[in-house]
């Protein structure tokens, strides 16, 4: 779904027609930060009503909470092979949480019942950092793109992080915070814009589900600069869907940036017919 939306909106543009989601200036920055989606991440964040139901509203599922049953009953599968405890009662009875807040469609999947598709989505990225790093404890975590903050809440629960950042635009920020904020996670979180980042940082493990590829190639050097090179290790879901005038890295120039041992890996389930997954440590 986000991909098709995307593809009309890059399908307007390039036919010169106007839009009400995005304009072409800020189509230039990410896909995600068009007229609407940011204004509304605000909106809910400082509207009880609003931040109630977010989950639900046409807008923000635009971007993210669009997983279907299909891709959640494969993305099952693959939590299986790769470590089928993370569906014990126990676990989900914790993962289950991220649905309490912002009206989630719940679905039920056989044994495992009462459940969102994205926070299945959000345990299976634990399931395949779990497969090639094994563990996150004591480490210092950067999330690039961060949506409502279910990743960090998934990773921060299962894992005893030492610390962990949140880099997005602010208003997605104040979204996250506002829903982060319902729970007692035991990490220090940081909150930060592009422009907040510092040069000089270091972080143990970077993430990012789709984000990152989804900017244009001025702002991921930016992240480049001050993220992924002073990062030890890190796991990037990838998707080629940005229009040529963001000019995004491409994957064997990724490769070539990255330090301590860069590599693809397949996506499974594949999302997209281009997606790829990169990942990189000293210990890989």
């Amino acid at each position: 779904m986000r991909i098709k939306f995307v593809q009309k909106i890059i399908d307007k543009i390039r036919n010169k027609q106007s839009t009400d989601y995005v304009s072409a200036d800020n189509l230039k920055i990410s896909m995600s930060n068009d007229c609407s989606y940011p204004q509304f991440c605000m909106d809910a964040s400082l509207d009880d009503k609003l931040f109630q139901n977010f989950k639900r509203n046409k807008i923000y599922k635009r971007i993210l909470e669009h997983v279907d049953k299909t891709l959640a009953e494969k993305y099952i599968t693959e939590i299986k092979k790769n470590d089928a405890n993370l569906l014990s009662e126990e676990n989900l009875c914790e993962f289950r949480k991220n649905d309490s807040i912002g009206n989630a469609e719940i679905l039920d999947f056989g044994c495992i019942k009462q459940i969102s598709g994205s926070t299945i989505r959000y345990i299976h990225v634990l399931s395949e950092i779990k497969k090639y790093f094994k563990s996150l404890d004591n480490k210092t975590i950067c999330e690039i793109g961060v949506g409502y903050g279910g990743q960090c809440r998934i990773l921060s629960k299962y894992f005893s992080l030492a610390k962990y950042t949140l880099v997005d635009l602010k208003q997605v920020l104040c979204l996250c915070q506002k829903f982060l904020d319902n729970f007692a996670l035991k990490t220090c979180v940081n909150y930060k814009t592009m422009n907040e980042l510092s040069y000089n940082d270091n972080y143990d493990f970077v993430i990012s589900n789709y984000a990152f590829s989804e900017i244009s190639r001025e702002f991921q050097q930016i992240y480049i600069d001050k993220i992924i090179k002073n990062s030890k290790s890190g796991f990037m879901i990838m998707n080629q869907i940005t229009p040529e005038n963001f000019n995004s890295f491409t994957k064997e120039e990724l490769l070539s940036v990255i330090p301590n041992n860069p590599r693809v890996v397949e996506e499974i389930p594949l999302t997209n017919p281009y997606n790829y997954i990169i990942i990189w440590g000293e210990n890989l």
